[in-house]
């Protein structure tokens, strides 16, 4: 959060992605299924051989989505206040407040059958 000596220039640091294109189903099982094993790795790497793979009703039930990048852009806001030259001289705080996500150490389901350890794809989850 930035916090500026005005409400006016108060503003967020940020990333943001706009994508268009037109998204197409994905409907061949074989191509489902590597799209969204990508997709569990991409998020948490080497789970998709780790874990079941999905049934092929499971499949059904998942409607997965390719979407060709025809045109993107990205913006990203960092740094400081942009308070106008006279406010500086104001007796009025500014600055930044981090703010930040932080992964928790795994925790196991208590209904676990078996005493396991998470498994590396999960500890230590860093992004």
């Amino acid at each position: 959060i930035v916090v500026a000596r005005s409400t006016y220039n108060t503003d967020l640091n940020y990333r943001s992605v706009v994508v268009i294109g037109k998204a197409v189903e994905v409907t061949d099982e074989e191509e489902k299924r590597v799209g969204l094993n990508a997709l569990v790795d991409h998020i948490l790497p080497g789970r998709s051989t780790q874990a079941r793979p999905p049934t092929v009703s499971e499949l059904k039930s998942t409607m997965l989505l390719a979407l060709p990048l025809d045109e993107s852009s990205a913006k990203v806001r960092t740094g400081w206040t942009d308070d106008d030259e006279e406010d500086h001289a104001l007796e009025i705080w500014a600055g930044v407040v981090p703010l930040r996500t932080i992964a928790e150490p795994a925790m196991s389901d208590p209904g676990l059958a078996f005493e396991l350890s998470p498994p590396e794809s999960v500890t230590p989850y860093v992004r």
